[in-house]
């Protein structure tokens, strides 16, 4: 049987730009545009907002090749296996992957911070807990119940749906959510901790690159919302990811996110950088509370976790965090390094000049 044609608002996309030289230009032009609202002191916030609403207009209504954090790195790596016989279908496949990879390099994770649809939903999710949910030092029995409750109705609503097969396109996503519900559940009732429970999306990294080496068809959250075919698992794991958000900010970036695992290693070598001066600090902890994905903790960033919204830069009161260049401090720290060996050396040897002119000649 086949699935029925998603009801979306629109029955095909409103431009029919599903090349990847369009779609490969279209998200340069989000980069460039992200890359200029970075040196943008004033509004910052504002302007990211304006960015994830037309990021997620476009990928959403445009075109329905998603930019699926799985389907980026299955992608690339099919296209590695195209090198060096079709080179123009490589590029087809690794186009996307290599410019969201150079990107960051170059100015940061802010595919995660800016771009990413399955970011900006969590991002819309946390307002909601910030503004109808009070923080607490322990969750409260009640909270524990209601995701608990949700945690026994996804397991039902997944037993219900492997009665009819026939409705899935893919099903694999749902391994996904009931890991990010159950991994949310633990964490909240504080059998986990956070940090450590991170390390889960080397696994998720692991498990997709084996999906793309055995050829197994693994679809991504929100799989439903970029395609014109309906997809029960993709949009019952997209729940999954908003609910857990409400417990947990950005739930699904911190804990199961392959592609986020990776930007955050890429992110060791960015050429930007967020750095704290300790001087200016005063501990208020106000970037604390501002950085959803908790990369900061009493004013330490975590590099690996840091998405490069710059909420902590545009919120700290004594302008303690700066957005440095690394390059350029490496370049000057080496050029410093040999201006301090080039001094030496000139200095050993006028020691040994005056050393031979003291030494008496030998009879």
């Amino acid at each position: 049987m086949q699935p029925a044609p998603l009801r979306k608002l629109f029955d095909a996309p409103l431009l029919s730009l599903d090349g990847t030289s369009v779609e490969m230009a279209s998200l340069l032009f989000l980069f460039v545009a992200v890359m200029m609202a970075t040196s943008i002191r004033a509004h910052r916030q504002a302007v990211r907002h304006a960015v994830q609403l037309v990021s997620f207009i476009f990928f959403y209504f445009v075109v329905y090749s998603c930019l699926g954090v799985f389907g980026m790195i299955r992608n690339s790596l099919y296209g590695l296996t195209l090198l060096g016989s079709v080179y123009t279908e490589s590029f087809y496949w690794m186009a996307l992957p290599v410019l969201v990879i150079a990107a960051t390099l170059v100015s940061g994770p802010l595919f995660c911070g800016w771009i990413c649809p399955t970011g900006t939903l969590q991002e819309l999710t946390g307002m909601v807990r910030r503004r109808f949910v009070k923080p607490r030092a322990r969750p409260t029995r009640r909270r524990m119940l209601a995701l608990g409750l949700f945690l026994l109705s996804f397991i039902a609503v997944v037993a219900w749906l492997g009665t009819r097969k026939e409705l899935f396109v893919e099903d694999s996503s749902l391994h996904w959510g009931a890991g990010l519900i159950l991994v949310c559940y633990l964490v909240v009732a504080g059998v986990l901790d956070d940090l450590p429970t991170r390390s889960l999306r080397v696994l998720s990294l692991s498990a997709i690159f084996a999906s793309a080496l055995f050829h197994w068809v693994v679809s991504s959250p929100m799989h439903f919302a970029f395609t014109s075919r309906s997809d029960p698992a993709s949009m019952l794991t997209t729940a999954v990811i908003l609910v857990s958000s409400l417990f947990v900010l950005r739930a699904w970036c911190r804990y199961l996110c392959p592609w986020g695992y990776l930007m955050g290693f890429l992110n060791r070598f960015s050429r930007s950088r967020i750095v704290r001066n300790e001087a200016l600090c005063n501990e208020c902890q106000i970037c604390t509370q501002a950085c959803d994905v908790g990369a900061i903790d009493r004013g330490v960033i975590r590099i690996e976790h840091c998405q490069f919204c710059l909420a902590c830069v545009d919120h700290c009161p004594t302008s303690a965090f700066q957005i440095v260049d690394t390059w350029r401090q490496a370049e000057g720290s080496a050029s410093r390094d040999l201006v301090q060996l080039t001094r030496r050396g000139a200095s050993q040897s006028e020691t040994g000049a005056a050393t031979d002119t003291e030494r008496p000649a030998r009879e």
